[in-house]
């Protein structure tokens, strides 16, 4: 399989992202095509906060995320692209001196933003949090692969800000189910067991019910409340 897509860095980030779920191997000549495009979008029109910029196609439609959930507003496109960038890189773990300084860049840059609209009363945001529920999701999923500065208390604040939003049900108010079960599993256990078990019975009701994989976002939130089911019951 090509995982590069030169023509959307978000359909590259969704292949990649496919391929280090199910463990496969992506050979190391494609692995660095992909990690120069990636780099070669740092800091480009519509880059967030300096971060890594979507293509022109990317633009076009809704960003659907890799479990499926939409996400409609530019603003919101255009952050979400930069986290799941960022992420990839770290996990990639290709470090050439380009790479570290597109990360220092990128890094710095959003953590400045983080920390002005932090400080802002009429935000209101809180520390481990940022924008919206999604937006800090994808704040998490950069976090839990070491980027940020690998500032594990601000990713342990933002599991206390999910933890207070629990609907009882084993979901949390507002955030995308599929995608912050996505998250929980790309972070340290230690950090995320505890709302990997608060939502345990859902997941054993979903996996359950025995449904058909009709997509590819089907088969990826099984495989994942599969491999969260394993972590809780070790």
């Amino acid at each position: 399989m090509t995982y590069l897509d030169p023509n959307s860095l978000f359909k590259t980030i969704d292949n990649v992202s496919e391929a280090l779920l199910f463990g496969v191997e992506i050979n190391e000549d494609e692995k660095n095509q992909i990690v120069d495009f990636i780099v070669s979008r740092q800091g480009k029109p519509l880059a967030y906060a300096e971060m890594f910029a979507p293509t022109d196609d990317d633009m076009k439609d809704n960003l659907i995320l890799f479990t499926g959930e939409k996400i409609t507003s530019r603003v919101g496109k255009r952050h979400m692209i930069g986290e799941e960038a960022s992420r990839l890189l770290h996990k990639l773990g290709v470090k050439t001196k380009q790479v570290k300084q597109a990360l220092q860049k990128s890094d710095t840059s959003l953590l400045n933003m983080v920390n002005s609209l932090l400080n802002d009363p009429k935000y209101n945001y809180e520390y481990g949090m940022y924008c919206c529920k999604s937006c800090s999701c994808g704040l998490w999923l950069n976090l839990g692969s070491g980027g940020l500065g690998n500032d594990t208390n601000m990713l342990k604040a933002g599991i206390n800000y999910l933890k207070r939003h629990r609907d009882n049900t084993g979901k949390w108010k507002g955030f995308p189910y599929y995608y912050t079960l996505y998250v929980l599993n790309n972070m340290d256990d230690d950090i995320a067991k505890e709302e990997m078990a608060y939502t345990a019975q859902a997941i054993e009701r979903r996996l359950g019910k025995n449904r058909p994989m009709k997509t590819k976002y089907d088969i990826r939130r099984n495989y994942i409340l599969e491999q969260i089911m394993t972590k809780i019951c070790v």
